[in-house]
Parts: C-alpha cells; sequence; structure tokens
C-alpha cells in the first residue's frame, strides 16, 4: 500500500510540472563579471572606470522565482588621477579627460544582497529573468591614499537579464545591473556563468 501511495505522489508531481522545467533543479551558484559607471551625488564618471564582480547562491522555490543572496565587489580600473594645479586645488581625470568631476583616485566598493529573482521561459533553454533587494554596502573613495569618502548602509539592488542553460546545468547570462546606495548609483553590464543543481 505504501509503496503504492509513493508512486502515485511521483507520478502526480511528474505530471503537474510544467514542460519547460525538465531540469527541476533548486539550487544554483554564479559568477558573473561586468563594468560600468558610477554617479555620486550627481557627479558622473562618464560610464567609464568601474569593473565589478558579484557571486551569488540562489535558491528556486516555485517555477517562477527563486531567493538570491550574493556578494559585489567593485573598484576602479581606469586612470583616475588627482594632480594639484597652481592655485593648489585637485584636478581629477579619468582616461586623459578633464569631465571626471569626483575629486578621487581611488574607489573600492563591497555588498552583500539579499533579493528576489523572477524569471520568465521563452523556451526550453532561454529565459528572461529580474531581480530585486537590499544591499548592505560599504564603499569609499581614496585619494592620494588616503581615505577622503566613507558610507555604509542598504540600498537598492537591481539586474535585468536573459539566460541560456543547458541540460548539465551550466547556464550563459548577460545583464544590466543597477545599484542605488546612499549617495552613489553604480550601473553596468555584466556576462555571466552558473551552474545548478
Amino acid at each position: 500500500m505504501m509503496k503504492h501511495t509513493l508512486l502515485s505522489l511521483l507520478i502526480l508531481a511528474g505530471i503537474s510540472t510544467p514542460a519547460l522545467a525538465e531540469n527541476n533543479t533548486k539550487h544554483s551558484v554564479g559568477l558573473q563579471i561586468g563594468g560600468g559607471g558610477l554617479d555620486y551625488k550627481g557627479k558622473d564618471t562618464d560610464s567609464q572606470g568601474v569593473a565589478k564582480s558579484y557571486f551569488y547562491y540562489n535558491y528556486k522555490f516555485s517555477h517562477y522565482f527563486s531567493a538570491e543572496v550574493g556578494l559585489v565587489g567593485a573598484e576602479d580600473i581606469d586612470d583616475w588621477e588627482c594632480k594639484k594645479n597652481a592655485d593648489d586645488e585637485f584636478v581629477c581625470y579619468s582616461d586623459d579627460s578633464d569631465d571626471f568631476e569626483i575629486v578621487a583616485d581611488d574607489f573600492d566598493f563591497g555588498s552583500v544582497v539579499v533579493a528576489i529573482r523572477g524569471e520568465l521561459p521563452l523556451s526550453k533553454h532561454n529565459s528572461l529573468y529580474g531581480k530585486i533587494g537590499a544591499e548592505f554596502y560599504d564603499y569609499e573613495f581614496g585619494l592620494m591614499r588616503e581615505k577622503t569618502i566613507k558610507e555604509d548602509g542598504t540600498g537598492l539592488f537591481a539586474e535585468l537579464g536573459w539566460q541560456y542553460r543547458w541540460n548539465n546545468g551550466i547556464g550563459l547570462s548577460a545583464s544590466y545591473q543597477f545599484h542605488n546606495v546612499g549617495d552613489l548609483e553604480m550601473k553596468g553590464l555584466n556576462l555571466g556563468i552558473s551552474y545548478a543543481f
């Protein structure tokens, strides 16, 4: 009797699973890398100069929704240079452009993300997704090896993207990521790889 009940439950679970969910894994881990720019108090780096990485764990609690936790790291990669002019004021450049309005030659960012991910399957392997959540952040700007601005707190994390996942669980993604953290907004494009198990 017990065997028949278990067999019935397994058959019912198989029938009720949507056709697109052939790979019914609940866990995934991934790594994204990307670049972009930032605005600090309305001062724009002209969308250049910041490299980001994002490592995350994802738990799928329904066919379309997942809970996610992750770690973000970012830092400047272009030549952010500041020199004193004849008036003893700092003039800062990025990639030989003098429209770089932030008086800093160094930037470091770290955060912990807690988010919800929604997924819209387009085919067996393709899907669009969106993420929104809270970001617990800490960042600092430096000038001549001295910290000039340091801030931490809670902000907004959002991401929109496309993903392709093979039957073996490996997936590739491309996305636009946005961080609104205090006086800082950071945005950019990411490429990622993930594994579902």
